[in-house]
C-alpha cells in the first residue's frame, strides 16, 4: 500500500518538477532540436492523441488539458511504481552450507 501511495506521489511530481525546470530553461536554450526533444516527456499524451483522434474533434482546451494532466499522472505512476517495485525486492538470503550428516 506504501508503495502504491509513494508511486502515485511520484506519478503527480515527476511531470510537475520536469516542467518546472525544462520550462523556464527552454527559452534559453537556443538549438530548436533539444528544445523540441526536451518536450517530450510531456508532451507525449498530445502527441498520441493528435494520432489517435481527428484535429477538429479536439476543440474543447479543458478537456485537452485535463486529459493531458491525467495521462502524465497516469504514465509517471506506472512508472514510478515498476521503479519501487525493482528496488524493493528482498534480498535473497545467502546459500549456507547444509548442516554435517548425524552419525549413529
Amino acid at each position: 500500500m506504501k508503495r502504491l501511495a509513494w508511486s502515485l506521489l511520484g506519478g503527480i511530481a515527476i511531470p510537475f518538477v520536469y516542467s518546472i525546470i525544462v520550462g523556464p530553461l527552454s527559452t534559453y536554450i537556443k538549438n530548436e532540436t533539444l528544445n523540441h526533444y526536451l518536450g517530450y516527456p510531456v508532451r507525449l499524451p498530445i502527441l498520441i492523441l493528435y494520432r489517435l483522434v481527428p484535429i477538429d474533434v479536439l476543440s474543447n482546451e479543458t478537456l485537452l488539458l485535463l486529459f493531458i494532466i491525467g495521462s502524465n499522472v497516469f504514465l509517471y505512476t506506472i512508472l514510478s511504481y515498476c521503479v519501487l517495485l525493482v528496488f524493493s525486492r528482498p534480498k535473497k538470503a545467502e546459500l549456507k552450507s547444509p548442516p554435517p550428516p548425524v552419525q549413529l
